[in-house]
């Protein structure tokens, strides 16, 4: 009895997607709800803006997918593929130089907590082609205002190049930002972009 109840629901909802198609949409969405994929979007979104990485991971996706950079200058002429890029550009000889950069916050204020976490990132992101940079400055206050720089050789200078040496710093910030948070609870990073790159102490290797 029950099959013959199923088929018949099936038949009328089948007729009425043929008599009315445009209630297929509304159907699917439906079904999508139902399912709780849109439950987990929302609850994901959340997070990412509970954590403040939701404009992050905007900015991150159109730097990937910026095909062009945009010359700037501040004592250093740079390139940027946006203003709120994650990574600098800078030209040296045939090769260029990319840069990014990223302070470490801890609410704790611990000088422990904070060489700890350099520590952790020096020997996640150690090794390479790269330079990895650190500077603090104690406040009056004793707060640390800090800047851990990644800084990596690069050649020639093409389109092509830039790109994928940006993707590669996008990647190594996102191991930093993981290796910090992992570190210490009171332990977050605050990543860098556009014009502070450079506005920060930077070393071109």
């Amino acid at each position: 009895m029950a099959f013959w109840s199923s088929l018949l629901k099936w038949m009328i909802i089948g007729t009425l997607f043929v008599i009315f198609p445009w209630t297929i949409p509304i159907a699917v969405l439906y079904l999508i709800a139902k399912s709780g994929i849109f439950r987990k979007v929302l609850r994901r979104l959340h997070g990412l803006w509970r954590e403040g990485r939701i404009f992050d991971r905007i900015s991150d996706w159109k730097a990937r997918s910026c095909k062009l950079l945009k010359k700037e200058s501040f004592a250093l002429d740079y390139y940027l593929p946006s203003s709120a890029s994650p990574y600098a550009i800078l030209t040296k000889g045939t090769g260029f130089v990319c840069l990014s950069s990223f302070s470490i916050k801890d609410r704790s204020r611990s000088p422990e907590a904070y060489k700890r976490a350099v520590g952790e990132v020096l020997k996640a992101l150690g090794g390479g082609d790269r330079t990895i940079s650190f500077v603090v400055v104690v406040t009056d206050d004793g707060d640390f205002l800090n800047s851990m720089q990644i800084a990596s050789k690069h050649g020639p200078s093409i389109k092509k190049e830039f790109e994928r040496a940006g993707i590669e710093h996008m990647e190594l910030l996102n191991i930093a930002r993981t290796v910090i948070t992992s570190t210490s609870p009171t332990a977050s990073v605050e990543i860098h972009r556009g014009k502070d790159i450079i506005l920060k102490p930077v070393v071109i290797p």
